[in-house]
Formats: structure tokens, sequence, C-alpha cells
């Protein structure tokens, strides 16, 4: 009887090795699943070291200075939304550390509201960890809302398919991340990514709402406004500025802007307010006609644009650092560089003596997966993977499992069908 039952065992064993491997060659091929299990809500941020964090920034005239009164020059990275970052297993301590190594100053995290209201533990899953790990590797973290679009009608073909309405789902989700990051002095607050099918007169209205929503909340931290018409046009900001004594303001240039509208966009307002560039970057090699507001190089875009925010102290956030999202700064596979990545990083080595063991892509190792070493990695990978699938059906049933991720997702655009990978086309942006 032990025999029979020892025989069963075996079979039943050897199955789900071979069933597991056989998804294993499936995930590699199509995706990944990814268990999202539900999260303690805590109230607001916790964390021993806060202390040492990078202290709260403030406007003094046209720059922003820390609490000891130095102008601080903000230049840094942007990476995916950490939601597609952790359905790719890239979502870790060590993907933010890559970034700070660069000589990277501060990251900007752009929150997709479809993602976030697809998971009600968002704050608690993504925010809370890259606030902690950025502000031990004293770095500053820009939470960027990123609609694209009219914040009080819904107007726009970016918009998110969400039955939320966006000027509702705004001010809830700036009321509670607000409120849970009010004592936290490495956070930045964007409002809203890029306003488009709005006039400047309705945008600063929905602005002047939200920047008082998070006010309300406690959090006196820098909050950043961008512009009109995907978030270029600041030119507003003259006669209309925010009435609040800690506001910068955004924009979003690419090489479709020509250098005779950046005084226009931006440059003027950068005379008497602080000025952030939060996207820029552009596509040479890979350019992607269907982008052709991305099509640009370094000797034409790049540099010339960097001249002009050096010479008036405009700080900037590069996009994307990825492999995928457009422009990439990472090749497929994060093989290595695209020319405008090695662009960027040569920029930030500027910032810092550690970025020069960085210029080589190789040193990213911790960006790919890592292949295995021996047969004991093997047994600890598979052993961990078919824990992962014999609990999916467990956890799909309740709610708690995300599907697999694909690099190129069929959408609906409110009511438009479209095939595209998510904010990578913008258009009409000349």
């Amino acid at each position: 009887m032990n025999r029979k039952i020892s025989k069963i065992v075996t079979i039943a064993l050897l199955s789900l090795i071979l069933i597991c491997v056989v998804l294993l060659a499936v995930g590699s091929r199509f995706g990944h699943l990814t268990i999202m299990l539900p999260l303690k809500h805590k109230a607001e941020f916790v964390n021993g070291n806060v202390a040492s964090f990078p202290s709260k920034l403030q406007v003094s005239g046209n720059q922003i200075v820390n609490a000891e009164g130095s102008v601080v020059l903000l230049k840094g990275l942007m990476p995916p939304d950490p939601a597609r970052l952790h359905s790719e297993n890239k979502f870790s301590r060590d993907f933010f550390s890559g970034m700070r190594e660069t000589g990277a100053n501060v990251i900007r995290i752009p929150v997709h509201p479809e993602n976030w209201v697809n998971d009600k533990d968002y704050l608690w899953r993504y925010l809370d960890p890259i606030i902690t790990w950025a502000g031990e590797s004293n770095v500053y973290v820009i939470i960027d809302w990123h609609y694209i679009g009219n914040i009080a009608t819904g107007a726009g073909p970016e918009m998110p398919d969400i039955a939320d309405k966006p000027k509702d789902l705004t001010l809830e989700f700036w009321q509670l991340t607000a409120r849970y990051f009010r004592e936290v002095p490495n956070v930045i607050f964007e409002i809203y990514n890029e306003p488009q099918s709005i006039g400047a007169e309705e945008w600063r209205s929905n602005a002047v709402e939200i920047v008082q929503a998070i006010r309300e909340q406690g959090a006196s931290q820098l909050v950043i406004v961008g512009g009109i018409d995907y978030g270029k046009d600041l030119s507003w900001v003259i006669k209309h500025p925010i009435d609040d004594e800690n506001i910068s303001y955004a924009s979003h240039i690419y090489p479709v802007h020509s250098s005779s509208q950046w005084n226009y966009l931006f440059g003027t307002v950068a005379e008497k307010y602080p000025v952030l560039i939060t996207e820029w970057g552009f596509m040479d090699e890979n350019r992607n006609t269907a982008q052709s507001y991305l099509a640009g190089d370094g000797a034409t875009y790049g540099e010339p644009f960097l001249e002009y925010l050096n010479a008036r102290d405009i700080g900037w956030v590069a996009c994307w650092y990825d492999d995928k999202w457009e422009p990439a700064m990472f090749t497929e596979s994060w093989k290595g560089y695209t020319r405008y990545g090695e662009f960027v990083m040569q920029q930030l080595k500027k910032l810092t003596h550690l970025a020069a063991q960085h210029s080589v892509p190789g040193n990213h190792r911790h960006f790919a997966s890592a292949p295995w070493k021996s047969t004991k990695d093997r047994l600890v990978g598979l052993a961990a993977f078919s824990g992962r699938f014999l609990a999916s059906s467990w956890f799909r049933q309740r709610g708690v499992i995300s599907p697999p991720t694909h690099q190129w997702v069929p959408r609906k655009v409110r009511g438009q069908a479209a095939h595209r990978y998510k904010y990578i086309e913008r258009k009409n942006r000349s």
C-alpha cells in the first residue's frame, strides 16, 4: 500500500515538474504572471531614516533651494510605470539604485491612472518603497500623475479607458498621496502630466484647485504645475502664475519644438519662476516615423537644448529609462544604450565621478534577467516558479493576481480601437 502511495506521489511530482517546465517556457515567451497580494494600508509614510533623506525643497526667486538654502539643480531619469516594472520582475531596490549610480539626483515616477484604479494597493505596493529606496540613496522623487488630456471634460485621444472622471480621480489621488507623504522631505508632486485639449485659463483654474487639495492635507513640499498643449506651453504663467509659495513649473520639449520657440514656451518664465523640463528626449538611429516629433540627435537637438538649459540653471528629467517606451535609452532587452541613452549618460557623468564606472551598458547587469549559473540555481528557480503557478489559480479567483503583460496591448481609447504600447505616441506636438 505504501509503495502504491509512493508511486502515485512520485508520478504527481514528476507531472508537476513537467507542467512547470512547460509553463516556464510559455511564460518566458509570452510574458509574466505577477501575484499581487493585498497589503496593509498605513495611514502615513513611516521610516526610521527619514531624517537622513534629502531635505525639503523650497522656491527662492526663480531657483529651488534645500533646507540649508543651497541651490539644487535637479537632473535625472524617468523609468516606466512601477506596475509595468513589477510585471517584468524589475521592480526592485537594485533597479532604482542603478539610476542613482548614473549620477541622477531625481527620478520621476509616472503613475498611470488606469494602473492606479486597477490596483487599490498601488501607493503602498510601489510609491512607498520607491520613496524609501530613493531617500536612503539621497535622491528626490517626482510623483507624476500621468494623465494626458483635458482634466475637466476627459477629452483627448490618449485619455485612459476608465470610468472615473479625470478631475474627480485626480483630486482623490492627490488627497490620499499628499496626506500619506506630507512629512517626507524628498517627495515632489507633479499634479498632472500633460494638459491637452484645454485652454490656459481653464487649466490654471483646475491647477489651483489641485494645489489647494494638496496643501489642505498638510503637505508643504514643492509642487510642479505643467504647461498646456502636451505640457510644453508655459507662456500663460507670465501674467497668471499660481498663487502659492512653493510652485515650480514644467515644460516638455522634444525635437519637433524649434529652438526659436523655447523662449516663448518656457525660457521667459524661467527668468522669474523656477522651471523644470520634466520630459525631453530624442530618437536617432531608432527613429520611428509614427512618432516624428521624437526624430532628432544629440548634435542638432540634444546639445543645443541642454546648453540652453544650463545657461539658465534649468533642471531636467530625461525619459524613458527603458528598452521599450519611446524614446528609449536602452536597446531591446537592455543589451546596451541607444545613442540617446549614451548622450544622457554622458550628461549625467558631468554631475558625479561615480558615473565613470557605469559608462558601459554591460555594467547594468541588474536590469536584465540573470542567467542560471548552476544546477542548484535551476532547482531553486524551478521551485519558486512552481509555487507561483500553484498559487496563481487561487489568487486569480480572489482577484489579487494580474494577467500577463505583453509588449503590445490592444486598447480602446475613448471608443477608438487602437493597437499601441502605452504612451509611446503623442501626435500634433508641433
